[in-house]
């Protein structure tokens, strides 16, 4: 069962600080119905650097604030979680660099 990994907490800091979606709205000069599209998933949207820039101006908090990372439970079994993909390709390149030393000796 796959969980989600990176948390969308506007709507917990929106409740916390009791913002209006008009009053977010008006200060980012953007649709009232944009603000409750945000505030309602709990997915990560799709933002630009400078909307997450406003978001974290107008609730005077920081970007970690509203996004939450949360381990998934098999992150440390899984053969393709980031941390061994790094370690394999590093790996590889390793391997390949002492085949390639190795080819060259015998080819002079």
């Amino acid at each position: 069962m796959n969980k989600q990994m990176i948390v969308w907490k506007l709507n917990e800091v929106m409740a916390r600080q009791r913002i209006k979606n008009k009053d977010l709205a008006t200060f980012l000069g953007i649709d009232e119905n944009s603000v409750s599209r945000l505030r309602k998933t709990d997915e990560m949207p799709r933002l630009t650097a400078e909307r997450l820039n406003g978001l974290c101006i107008a609730l005077g908090c920081k970007p970690g604030d509203l996004i939450v990372f949360v381990p998934d439970d098999e992150a440390g079994t899984k053969d393709d979680s980031p941390k061994q993909i790094g370690l394999l390709s590093s790996e590889k390149r390793a391997s390949s660099k002492t085949r390639n030393s190795n080819t060259q000796g015998l080819a002079a």
